[in-house]
């Protein structure tokens, strides 16, 4: 299972392999992420996608999460983060 990131617009332009972004992953909780990113894949929709939304696949990915923005900003992550996990953002 990959785990779904929702980016802006910039965020998700200028993620690249090896790089980085910046989101949040949306539930009844919404969780704010930071994700070191690997490898791109070429990304195959889902027949639940949003047509009107853009989609783009990393491989290899090491997220850290923050319960606020502003934790996020400065670095402060939750205890635990997820190592090596497949990451689909969006925008």
């Amino acid at each position: 299972m990959a785990l779904r990131i929702r980016a802006t617009r910039k965020e998700f332009e200028a993620a690249c392999a090896n790089g980085c972004v910046y989101g949040e992953i949306r539930g009844k909780r919404g969780l704010y992420v930071y994700a070191e990113l690997g490898a791109e894949q070429e990304y195959i929709s889902s027949p639940n996608d949003d047509p009107m939304t853009e989609y783009r696949i990393f491989t290899g990915c090491d997220v850290y999460f923050a319960q606020t923005r502003e934790q996020l900003a400065n670095g402060e992550f939750e205890a635990e983060d997820l190592p090596n996990v497949t990451a689909i953002i969006y925008c």
